[in-house]
């Protein structure tokens, strides 16, 4: 009898053991997490990973990051999962990258054209870092939102980002891009479209590191 609580002791022991180790390799930010979207193959540190799903790699069909502008290096414990949408926790220069299967519904590139284009007023104003702002009609789908574009249409560039308030900063901007078959949303602090240039740049080198694996053939 002692001899088989003695097995079960050093069973649950080393159960215990398992799982601590299992554990302290899932919290480990220098862990390098592989994972598949579609026939593409991500390789990354785990601190880029801003939900558990990111974090576990394997197959997916969304990949969610979080990044410093402008070297786009690793946040601190970005694998904490973070709520880009509250200023408090996203800091002005956290950019937040989602990675998924492109929209076949319309290319990024176009949306400022055949699909923004029509909700806008008729004014321009120029924006920060060279780019032109447009306000969305009130009553529209964006009406609480404006949108800023590279000259001349926002194809190298868009982003819609919350009117300014009065009471505090201001949420998110969002700006899509696609490389080949993967479209790449960006969320980052309004204060970076001054820098939008730069931002672009370092998205598409991000990515491009990350997908250091290559595509799958």
């Amino acid at each position: 009898m002692r001899l088989l609580l003695a097995f079960v002791a050093l069973l649950i022991c080393l159960a215990a053991g398992a799982y601590g180790l299992l554990r302290w390799r899932a919290d480990d930010p220098g862990k390098i997490i592989e994972a598949d979207l579609a026939d593409a193959h991500f390789v990354f540190p785990a601190a880029y990973a801003r939900d558990e799903a990111t974090a576990a790699g394997g197959f997916t069909d969304r990949l969610a990051f979080a990044a410093l502008f402008p070297d786009f290096s690793p946040r601190r414990l970005a694998a904490k999962a973070f709520a880009p949408n509250k200023p408090a926790d996203r800091g002005q220069n956290t950019v937040f990258v989602t990675i998924s299967l492109k929209d076949d519904a319309i290319d990024p590139m176009d949306r400022p054209t055949n699909l923004y284009a029509r909700f806008l007023e008729g004014d321009a104003w120029t924006g920060p870092g060279g780019l032109v702002m447009r306000r969305f009609q009130q009553g529209s789908p964006y009406d609480l939102e404006q949108l800023y574009i590279a000259p001349p249409d926002g194809r190298g560039f868009f982003a819609r980002c919350p009117k300014p308030q009065a009471s505090g900063p201001a949420d998110a901007c969002l700006s899509v891009f696609r490389t080949g078959a993967l479209d790449v949303e960006l969320r980052f602090a309004p204060a970076l479209l001054e820098h939008w240039e730069t931002l672009v740049d370092g998205a598409h080198a991000f990515v491009d590191r990350i997908l250091a694996g290559g595509r799958k053939k």
